[in-house]
């Protein structure tokens, strides 16, 4: 019993740190309103594909423009 509980605990840290596609979705915004999107598939680990999203994150005060990514 004790070594099917080890079993069970190796498993589930397997699945959840493997590699799956995630969808990263971008929007553009003008002046706060949404002018387009994109979406991007990124195969990695849950938490390095959305540091990767994030890095499309960004803002430009001085135009009104700005760019918001996250895994779906």
């Amino acid at each position: 019993m004790k070594n099917l509980f080890i079993l069970t605990v190796f498993a589930l840290i397997a699945l959840t740190s493997c590699k799956k596609d995630y969808t990263c979705e971008c929007k553009v915004y003008a002046n706060g309103v949404e002018i387009g999107s994109g979406s991007e598939t990124i195969k990695d680990t849950k938490s390095k594909a959305a540091d990767a999203c994030d890095e499309g994150d960004s803002s430009d005060d001085l135009l009104g423009f700005s760019t918001e990514c996250e895994i779906k």
